[in-house]
């Protein structure tokens, strides 16, 4: 397996985030300073279909001069499960393995057809009872897709992630340091709210109702996500959430935005590249930062997270 949690070195040219999805493809670059500070090189996305994606690639690589740069390759959430699991008692370097031999009953691919990895909760998450941890499966197939693609653009495949923990980045450059973030995307068909402490990763949920579905009436999603926050709030012990960042989003961000406000009992704000990185970012209007936000959590990645 390729190390989702591999902590090799970065070229100079910092690392990309690369997202590709049944809509397109979005690309972002991060560079870092000496001192950590990340900024925003570029944040790129392309309407095309996935036979396409590898030709746009190709042809970002060699128009922006990126060959061999090191990319985190961020799965979409259709193409992975996600599933929360108690972790068994076994010593720390015996945990992955043990977590894949439980995944076996659970899932109904073949376990030799696909690869794992998980992410532990903190150890206060869930007020003391079991350890707990979400495990990620990805098909194998898939994996090896994504490494030939890159492969075949000349960049260099560093680690494999997940939407989840491309969220995890965002919040930690929104400013989660000692404080409750969290963080919600609302797409057509779906949504997702994630909640953390500084790095530490505590729930992450599919939220169900999508924006189509809603057709203008948003109170089934306001519901949905107050029953998220309320649900974090009780059950893991960990106070009240701070701030709730609100992720761009494709159409109908201003009517979303004021329903939530109107109905949840949070300090609601909207997220956007200006908020992350300052003035100094590309000229995206929130539909294109919709697209490109999370290739840009994946670009965030740091080497020792």
């Amino acid at each position: 397996m390729l190390g989702w949690l591999n902590k090799k070195k970065q070229t100079p040219q910092g690392l990309i985030g690369l997202e590709t999805g049944p809509e397109g493809i979005a690309l972002a670059q991060v560079e870092r300073d000496a001192e950590g500070r990340a900024r925003l090189l570029r944040c790129l996305f392309k309407a095309a279909a996935p036979a396409e994606q590898a030709q746009v690639l190709k042809d970002w690589v060699q128009e922006l001069q990126l060959q061999g740069a090191s990319v985190n390759f961020l799965l979409h959430p259709a193409s992975y499960q996600l599933l929360l699991l108690d972790c068994p008692d076994v010593p720390e370097d015996e945990l992955r393995d043990a977590m894949r031999w439980r995944l076996k009953d659970l899932i109904s691919q073949p376990i030799d057809s696909v690869v794992t990895d998980l992410v532990s909760l903190p150890a206060d998450a869930y007020r003391g009872r079991s350890r707990m941890a979400y495990c990620a499966v990805l098909e194998k197939q898939q994996m090896e897709q994504a490494a030939q693609m890159l492969r075949q653009a000349g960049l260099r495949l560093q680690s494999i992630d997940i939407t989840e923990m491309a969220f995890r980045n965002l919040g930690l450059q929104a400013g989660a340091a000692g404080i409750n973030l969290a963080l919600l995307r609302l797409r057509s068909s779906e949504g997702l709210i994630s909640v953390q402490n500084g790095a530490d990763l505590y729930m992450a949920r599919r939220i169900e109702q999508g924006i189509e579905r809603a057709d203008g009436n948003y109170a089934a999603i306001t519901l949905e996500v107050q029953r998220s926050l309320d649900y974090f709030e009780s059950q893991l012990g960990k106070g009240y959430i701070n701030r709730l960042l609100l992720l761009p989003m494709k159409r109908d961000g201003e009517q979303v935005m004021q329903a939530l406000a109107g109905g949840l009992a949070v300090n609601l704000q909207r997220l956007t590249l200006e908020d992350l990185f300052g003035d100094d970012v590309p000229l995206l209007d929130e539909r294109e930062q919709a697209y490109c936000l999370t290739a840009v959590g994946a670009a965030l990645r740091q080497e020792n997270s």
